[in-house]
């Protein structure tokens, strides 16, 4: 889209008169259109931002939209005062950012490609499944539960027979880094399984509760079933739903682990001292590693499945936990060199991007630098 097409689709919203499709494209726009370097200070932008902002009406919306739009109208102050649809800010600074030379040439950030739909399912037998190379319809038979492959990349397991009681059969999705993968479960809870993780889980549930293990992170539509708790297991917490949806983050790299509840009700326990916590709806529940404490703090819910709707959300993020992320979803080491900035950065990057365009404008804006070799990434500070 060109910059005028764009200041239609603005107006049109400023009116009133914007479909729901015309606000998507306008979104996507801003999530996915690449970017050229700002020449303008952070104030002036945050003023244009609030004045944008305060055009758009937004103050009447419901609060998750409102927080949506929000995140638009911040993207239109740039569209409308540049043609361009990214906003890259480094907390806390008023510089103009220098335009730094493309890390790589487009054959160089072929080999960067981002991740995609790539699993590997371990069934309880041990045999292994690459869910890439597997062709569609039925893979497998579990415990005389059928396990099918969708066209859309998805894993969907059967309803099973009414059995008795016994010990579960067990099967484990697992996506390495630069893989993806959604699963529905035989009672019909929806899994979404970020880069670098895993799940497992029964084939199918005929006890008393439905009980998964996670590492890493996964999204959770939990099918409600009355009577029948649904509990997800990390290295430090338990979740228990009946019906609802909620973000889990158990990275063993991470500091903490957390849990993100977006609609329903959960109770978290920290496993260690047993201290437990009933989420609302826009609560997170952290637990340190190496900690007793469950601190339920309020956040922004969207934000953390960022990830499963197709972007990144960097918000006040040190570049050590910005490059975490990077590394699952991109498959390549990190390496550091020196002492690092303690900058802090924002803004949002679709995950369909290739990595250099991305640490091309983290350079742009901070004091960071990046060296890239096939399968790894040197990261060092520089002046400005």
């Amino acid at each position: 889209m060109q910059a005028p097409e764009i200041k239609e689709l603005l107006e049109k919203y400023k009116k009133g008169v914007i479909t729901d499709e015309e606000l998507a494209l306008l979104e996507t726009c801003y999530l996915q259109w690449r970017p050229e370097p700002l020449d303008v200070s952070a104030e002036e932008l945050e003023t244009l931002k609030s004045e944008v902002w305060q055009s758009l009406h937004l103050q009447d919306a419901a609060p998750v939209r409102r927080h949506r739009l929000k995140r638009l109208a911040a993207a239109a102050a740039v569209l409308l005062l540049l043609g361009i649809s990214l906003y890259y800010l480094v907390v806390g600074s008023g510089r103009k950012p220098d335009t730094t030379k493309m890390l790589a040439t487009r054959n160089q950030a072929d080999e960067f490609k981002p991740g995609g739909n790539r699993a590997t399912l371990t069934l309880s037998n041990g045999q292994q499944i690459i869910l890439t190379d597997a062709q569609n319809g039925k893979l497998a038979e579990d415990a005389s539960v059928a396990i099918n492959k969708t066209g859309d990349g998805e894993l969907v397991y059967g309803h099973p027979q009414k059995q008795a009681v016994t010990a579960p059969t067990l099967n484990t999705l697992s996506s390495p880094r630069g893989g993806q993968y959604h699963l529905t479960l035989s009672d019909g809870t929806q899994v979404w399984l970020n880069a670098a993780s895993s799940i497992t889980y029964p084939v199918a549930f005929n006890g008393k509760e439905r009980s998964v293990t996670v590492n890493g992170e996964a999204y959770f539509e939990v099918a409600q079933q009355e009577g029948l708790p649904f509990r997800v297991h990390t290295t430090k917490q338990e979740i228990t739903v009946l019906g609802t949806h909620f973000n889990v983050k158990a990275y063993p790299d991470d500091p903490d682990i957390s849990t993100t509840l977006l609609t329903g009700s959960v109770k978290v326990t920290n496993t260690t001292s047993g201290i437990a916590g009933v989420l609302k709806p826009g609560q997170q529940a952290r637990t340190m590693h190496s900690g007793k404490q469950l601190d339920i703090l309020p956040v922004h819910a969207e934000d953390a499945i960022s990830w499963k709707n197709g972007y990144f959300l960097f918000d006040d993020q040190d570049i050590t936990s910005i490059m975490k992320i990077i590394s699952r979803w991109y498959d390549v080491d990190i390496e550091y060199k020196g002492p690092l900035s303690n900058e802090r950065f924002g803004g949002t990057f679709s995950r369909a991007s290739y990595m250099p365009e991305i640490l091309t404008n983290l350079e742009r804006i901070g004091h960071v630098h990046f060296e890239l070799f096939p399968g790894k990434v040197i990261v060092t500070t520089q002046g400005k």
